[in-house]
């Protein structure tokens, strides 16, 4: 009986250690998971990440729809920009004929006062001749005899 109950003390003694660590693992993990944030089972990080996917895969819809019109948006304003150069260069050439045209006016009314300088002197001239020989007719009458 003394082997028996040595080996029932062994087997006692290793139950009682199995017991102990068993309850300081069990106290660790209840410790550790008491103070550790939340942890997700893993049913509800697929459906978090699903979600997630299914949100950024619109986002890619968006983007390129937002991509294709903003490309569409400025093909419209280079040609909007060539249609306004090329408004530019007609207007441009418009300019230079009009400022040709001004300064050939210009340079005709110029010479068109010189012409009406001219005439204005030769009409005063014109006058003075005639009242010169309004004067000499006068005299020529008052002395009686008309010499031409």
């Amino acid at each position: 009986m003394a082997a028996a109950s040595k080996s029932s003390q062994t087997a006692k003694n290793v139950v009682l250690a199995l017991l102990a660590l068993w309850s300081v693992v069990s106290l660790i993990i209840i410790v550790v998971w008491a103070t550790s944030p939340d942890l997700k089972s893993s049913a509800r990080c697929r459906v978090e990440l699903q979600e997630v996917t299914e949100k950024l895969e619109g986002a890619k819809v968006v983007y390129g729809k937002n991509k294709v019109a903003l490309e569409e948006l400025l093909e419209e304003t280079r040609e909007q920009r060539d249609v306004l150069r090329a408004d530019l260069l007609v207007m441009g050439g418009r300019l230079n004929t009009t400022n040709a045209t001004l300064e050939e006016c210009r340079l005709e009314n110029v010479v068109l006062n010189w012409n009406i300088s001219a005439l204005q002197e030769k009409v005063e001239l014109l006058r003075q001749t005639e009242t010169n020989l309004t004067a000499q007719i006068v005299l020529q009458e008052g002395k009686g005899t008309l010499t031409l």
